[in-house]
């Protein structure tokens, strides 16, 4: 298996795992007695704990860009720590593998997306191509567990979520890194280069401001969708309609970008972000509701791509799997602490809908750092 295709079966595997999971354990943590503030305060202390691993476990491929081992021994943990969480039932036991599963994940995320830019040959555009097979395999994914769910329960999840990370972990046995580190960086002096490089700087401040009022919302979304009249299949679909918009996106990023320059496609995804903020309180039908994951889907699409290759772009030198390591621990951890803890803590003060609408504001404020911060002259940046 060529390394592109693995990368592709890569992606389909991981995102799938995530779309069985991500939309779905809000419900299930509910389902077992916690309140919306205890669910928002366990999705920031897993993503505490992915703050710091995505980083070390980035810093760590870099030290050994040829390595074989470290991809698939972070799937495998998280694929292990899933199932520890399936058979966990006291709230000490789910808060430990939760914390298991996040730091776990937080090492497979950024080290496939490197070998995917590397199966790229430096055509930094053409990743979307490769991750496109993540969106697919979340569509997939999340349309079947959906419909598990209303036939046999919440935890039926599982069933899918573990396998599909045990497939990963095998998978990523066939990719192996190619890259070289131009200089020996030592110990963890990697993680202060791209802190400090006044690009990168200000492109991550603004990406965790557009990320973390997204988070915010999709933390919550399910249990709004459910409170507001939506059966288990609305709910599936409504992520699975988000993941759907992803793929012609990420598919004609190359193109798109050619035509309308990189930093425009990053501003617009930011923007789709804050619309669908903005449209969601004010939407009491459930179809309607789930609909406005059309502008997540496009917002996510365009920012993940356009946020992936635009720090490979500008990594120092041999900072390539740290500077992932960092943008996934901004976008999926450090978001995930700002967003769903004080939007959980908002919603059980305010309700819902109040707390989509402060989400809006911090979204529209965002997305104007997000244009200040990629406002290069060539529009491609």
């Amino acid at each position: 298996m060529s390394s592109p295709v693995a990368a592709r079966a890569a992606f389909a595997t991981l995102f799938g795992a995530i779309g069985a999971s991500f939309p779905y354990l809000p419900v299930y943590y509910r389902s077992v007695g916690l309140s919306l503030g205890e669910i928002g305060l366990l999705s920031s202390l897993a993503a505490a704990v992915g703050l710091i691993g995505a980083p070390l476990w980035g810093t760590l491929a870099d030290r050994y860009p040829t390595s074989r081992v470290l991809l698939p021994a972070a799937a495998t943990l998280a694929a292990v720590s899933a199932l520890a969480l399936a058979l966990a039932r006291q709230p000490v036991a789910i808060a430990a593998a939760v914390i298991a599963t996040s730091v776990a994940l937080a090492g497979v995320t950024p080290m496939l997306d490197t070998r995917a830019l590397e199966a790229a040959r430096g055509d930094d555009e053409h990743y979307g191509r490769l991750r496109v097979w993540g969106s697919i395999g979340f569509v997939v994914v999340v349309w079947v567990t959906g419909f598990l769910i209303e036939r046999s329960g919440i935890a039926s999840l599982f069933t899918v979520y573990v396998p599909l990370l045990v497939i990963t972990a095998v998978v990523a046995l066939l990719l192996r890194g190619t890259g070289r580190a131009v200089a020996p960086l030592p110990r963890l002096s990697g993680i202060g280069l791209v802190l400090r490089h006044p690009t990168l700087r200000s492109f991550l401040l603004a990406a965790f401001g557009v990320w973390s009022a997204s988070m915010a919302i999709n933390a919550f979304l399910s249990i709004h969708l459910l409170a507001i009249g939506a059966p288990g299949e609305l709910v599936g679909s409504a992520w699975a309609l988000g993941a759907m918009v992803e793929v012609p996106i990420m598919w004609a990023y190359p193109t798109l970008a050619t035509r309308f320059g990189a930093r425009r496609l990053l501003i617009a995804g930011a923007s789709a972000f804050a619309l669908r903020a903005l449209a969601l309180p004010l939407l009491a039908h459930p179809v309607l509701a789930a609909l406005t994951m059309l502008f997540h889907g496009a917002g996510f699409g365009l920012l993940l791509v356009g946020g992936v290759t635009y720090v490979s772009r500008h990594a120092p030198a041999g900072t390539a799997a740290t500077a992932q390591g960092i943008l996934t621990a901004v976008v999926f951890s450090l978001a995930m602490i700002v967003g769903p803890g004080l939007g959980g803590l908002a919603a059980g003060a305010w309700g819902l809908p109040v707390m989509f609408g402060i989400a809006a504001v911090v979204g529209l404020v965002a997305a104007v750092l997000m244009a200040l911060a990629v406002g290069g002259p060539d529009g491609r940046d």
